[in-house]
């Protein structure tokens, strides 16, 4: 049985709008939440596999620019598993395409539970002090992306 989780303050990196997309992150985590148990189908997985797509898109954006205006040295690092989630990602909507296989919302899943884990509460921290050199990072976050939308019937920003 799969675990759903839950943001708390400890998560934040202190720019609101990075941390409104980690807490879309999470709601879509939670879209996969006992998958099989809830009877969800392969159009809701799909969903989740595309809104990730655009999710990892548009937060990557924001979080990229927004270290390079803290000057954040470990950005070419950062970016780099940016891509590489980029990159699983495609291959897994790939794999899906080809067939209904049910292991990839566990698969799925268990990725990003580990990518919230790691990335987010470790990578994502490494850069939280250098936002505080920045005048407004939260603008600049905003600037750099338009806000994650309603996608394909899935809630994703905040109400």
């Amino acid at each position: 049985m799969m675990a759903q989780f839950h943001w708390t303050e400890a998560m934040s990196v202190g720019v609101e709008a990075l941390d409104a997309d980690h807490r879309c992150l999470i709601r879509i985590i939670n879209l996969l939440y006992n998958v099989e148990a809830a009877g969800r189908d392969a159009e809701h997985i799909q969903s989740v596999l595309e809104t990730l797509k655009l999710y990892g898109r548009l937060h990557f954006k924001r979080e990229e620019r927004v270290m390079q205006a803290a000057r954040f040295p470990g950005a070419s690092i950062h970016r780099a598993e940016h891509q590489g989630f980029a990159r699983y990602l495609e291959a897994l909507r790939k794999r899906y395409a080809t067939g209904d296989d049910p292991e990839v919302a566990r698969e799925l899943y268990d990725y990003l539970t580990g990518w919230l884990c790691h990335h987010v509460m470790i990578q994502d921290f490494a850069y939280k002090p250098y936002v505080n050199t920045v005048g407004d990072a939260n603008a600049v976050a905003r600037n750099a992306a338009p806000p994650l939308p309603n996608i394909a019937g899935l809630t994703l920003v905040s109400a």
